[in-house]
């Protein structure tokens, strides 16, 4: 995680460089801002009102660590708060070092977590006041940032924690395997189950699936473990790659949110429908040369498919179909080339390990 520690005190910024050391050897990216005349060997200097830092901060950290009182922290951020979406961590800790308090986005931005770490390396009382971690219950949203999940729709997290936290029935059911264990309030539920399975409240449901069931109660957590490789000719219109990766992600049944990654080669990479594409998604585009390309054709025999007229043109039988598995090794095809105007797709699954990915961002 990307973090920004920020003191304004003498005795806040001797705490900021004991902080910043702790977060910096569990692999944090770490930054301190602390004031011009209280610099020593560590840290980079305010440079301008504390209000104007912290708007900068909050809108380009993932994480924020500020030392000072919690008044002047939450009038000063008041004015920036969004959603749980994007809101990044923030916890708040006193000069004296006694307190580290999740203030925002606890779960899904990983305050709550992130109070722990600063009270396990630095010995602080972490103040979590969240309802499902008071209860030490699990949370869907914490669950969803630890494996890299997408929640749909949104709007139902808050009512599948309230359920948690009143004692209702959840029952949880993934079709990839997840380490997530039976716990007060939370059933687990084979996949093969699910059909059997009508619950009388939430059904949270881990799939990359579109899926129709007969139950009105229903919270998605979508993995981000599709790549979608990308064939395609010089110049082609936005409009006709974004309808070709739609519809091949309909004809697989697959949900757009699962999506983690565009690929192509790299004698595309500048496309601009391409880039714009990938942009209106964000979703990075990642690029192979045709020389990764051509080993991943050699070494997997039979199994894309081969063109002699892409051949001809690029020096390689294929781009869509190999460019999934240089994106996501270990991942298969389940879709495999189609065709489009001027595009082709083919999408490639992981089943595990995409989440490892995401962490330390």
């Amino acid at each position: 995680m990307t973090i920004t520690v920020i003191a304004i005190t003498r005795n806040g910024v001797s705490l900021g460089e004991r902080v910043a050391h702790a977060l910096r050897a569990r692999k944090h990216r770490v930054r301190l801002l602390i004031p011009a005349r209280f610099r020593g060997k560590e840290g980079e200097p305010l440079d301008g009102p504390l209000a104007r830092v912290l708007e900068r901060e909050f809108r380009s950290s993932r994480g924020l660590v500020l030392i000072m009182a919690l008044g002047i922290v939450v009038r000063l951020l008041a004015p920036l708060l969004r959603n749980k979406r994007v809101d990044p961590a923030v916890v708040v800790m006193d000069e004296g070092g006694k307190f580290a308090i999740s203030t925002l986005s606890g779960h899904l931005g990983g305050a709550n977590e992130l109070a722990r770490q600063l009270a396990a390396d630095l010995g602080v009382i972490p103040v979590i006041t969240t309802a499902t971690d008071v209860q030490d219950l699990p949370a869907v949203d914490t669950m969803a940032r630890e494996f890299s999940l997408v929640l749909e729709p949104f709007a139902a997290v808050r009512q599948v924690n309230a359920a948690l936290v009143n004692g209702e029935r959840v029952v949880l059911c993934s079709e990839v395997p997840l380490p997530v264990q039976h716990s007060p309030g939370l059933e687990v539920i084979p996949w093969d189950q699910l059909d059997d399975c009508r619950p009388a409240g939430w059904l949270v449901l881990i799939t990359n699936r579109l899926m129709s069931l007969p139950h009105d109660q229903i919270l998605f957590l979508r993995p981000k473990n599709l790549v979608a490789g990308i064939g395609c000719r010089r110049g082609v219109a936005p409009e006709l790659i974004r309808g070709a990766i739609t519809g091949a992600l309909q004809m697989a049944r697959r949900s757009p949110l699962s999506l983690r990654a565009l690929a192509t080669v790299d004698l595309r990479a500048q496309e601009p429908g391409l880039l714009t594409v990938a942009g209106e998604m964000d979703l990075p585009l990642l690029s192979f040369t045709r020389e990764q390309i051509d080993l991943v054709f050699r070494e997997n025999p039979g199994i894309f498919q081969h063109s002699h007229f892409v051949r001809e043109k690029i020096g390689v039988g294929g781009v869509c179909e190999p460019v999934t598995m240089l994106a996501a090794p270990g991942a298969r095809l389940i879709l495999p080339k189609t065709r489009w105007p001027g595009v082709t797709v083919a999408l490639a699954e992981e089943s595990s390990g995409w989440w490892e990915r995401d962490r330390g961002l």
